[in-house]
């Protein structure tokens, strides 16, 4: 089969080291053999780079235009002249939608003047994909935001020999996601390593993040993960309540996360779910290392005592899941579970393979 000729945009730098997949799904379109790829790096700021983008941008020929996640995840990498270039671009162009639990109203209108023809969820969620559908009248498609590089993401050190027994690397989640999960399981593992006899290495702090072969090195040095699912529980196209909820916190800069639950969520009718799997579950199913994970639905993928340790929301059974975390025939049971499900499911060659389809079926 012929392959495909896309203009691939996307951002990376140094600024976004710490996001794996915002830096490995370029490289991975670039060496597949369904795409012939002409890139643009948004993110490469020097000016004979800018103008060699606008000069590529103007001049290129092919099937389709593909805006990966970084291309508009915090802010929007494509404005100006090279805007204004790719929107006259005739062939199809297809978004890699990222974060999508803010500065959607934007995101919106972003596809509407890039006129895309299909949009790449995070989500399987059908109800969401209906919000899609209906606002920007293209086909979606679920998938996930990230995959793994098995060259870099492997088990190495045998899980006894792993000198930290529960790590966790992590940002704070805003309020306005509606729930402050990550907090909540790093403060009880910090809090009860001790009366648990856990090793731990835990931090929510954005400059103990790891990028690349240090992340790696990290989880394999890890018997164990903390983790949850990613996103939150009340999604929606406007940001309505998120703006209410950073006007009202800029007000009441004391308010506490209960304030916030009881005076936005606790009587949210009917809620869309952006629950997704996160890289982190991705990469440490691949390094072969122990995750215990608040109950969810991981895009469909994760099940519990299949392939996590499952912790209820509440930690109730946190004394529960480390026995079975004490268990070794358990945890080689769960990881090569998970291990074998991300070798076949969430390496990056067949995360394209899946995107391939879903482009040739508008072209």
């Amino acid at each position: 089969m012929k392959p495909l000729r896309i203009l691939l945009l996307f951002g990376t730098s140094e600024l976004n080291a710490t996001f794996s997949y915002q830096h490995s799904w370029p490289d991975a379109f670039a060496r597949h053999p369904q795409f012939d790829c002409t890139r643009i790096n948004l993110l490469d700021r020097r000016l004979r780079s800018r103008a060699a983008a606008l000069a590529t941008a103007a001049t290129w020929r092919g099937d389709a235009v593909v805006l990966l996640h970084s291309v508009f995840s915090n802010a929007c990498l494509l404005s100006g002249r090279l805007f204004d270039i790719v929107r006259r671009i005739r062939q199809p162009k297809v978004n890699f939608i990222g974060n999508e639990y803010k500065l959607m109203p934007e995101k919106m209108e972003f596809c509407d003047r890039l006129q895309v023809a299909m949009l790449v969820s995070q989500t399987r969620c059908r109800r969401a994909h209906d919000l899609y559908r209906e606002r920007l009248g293209c086909p979606v498609v679920g998938m996930p935001n990230t995959g793994f590089d098995p060259d870099l993401f492997r088990p190495i050190t045998p899980l006894s020999e792993r000198p930290i027994d529960i790590g966790y690397r992590s940002d704070d989640a805003p309020v306005y996601v509606g729930h402050r999960e990550r907090r909540d399981i790093a403060e009880y593992f910090e809090r009860h390593a001790a009366r648990l006899g856990l090793r731990v290495d835990i931090s929510l702090e954005s400059g103990c993040r790891l990028a690349g072969c240090d992340w790696a090195r990290f989880l394999d040095s890890c018997k164990g993960q903390l983790g949850t699912e990613a996103g939150g529980d009340y999604f929606e196209l406007t940001d309505e309540t998120r703006s209410k909820v950073n006007a009202y916190t800029a007000v009441h800069p004391d308010a506490d996360f209960p304030e916030v639950w009881s005076r936005f969520f606790a009587q949210y009718p009917d809620p869309v779910p952006m629950r997704i799997i996160s890289g982190r579950n991705v990469e440490a199913a691949a390094t072969g290392t122990v995750q215990l994970l608040f109950e969810g639905e991981y895009n469909g993928y994760l099940r519990p005592d299949e392939h996590y340790i499952p912790l209820k929301k509440d930690l109730s059974n946190a004394d529960d899941a480390i026995r079975k975390f004490r268990d070794d025939e358990y945890c080689q049971r769960v990881t090569t579970t998970a291990h074998d499900l991300v070798m076949s499911e969430f390496t990056y060659d067949h995360l394209i393979d899946t995107f391939a389809g879903a482009l040739r079926s508008i072209l």
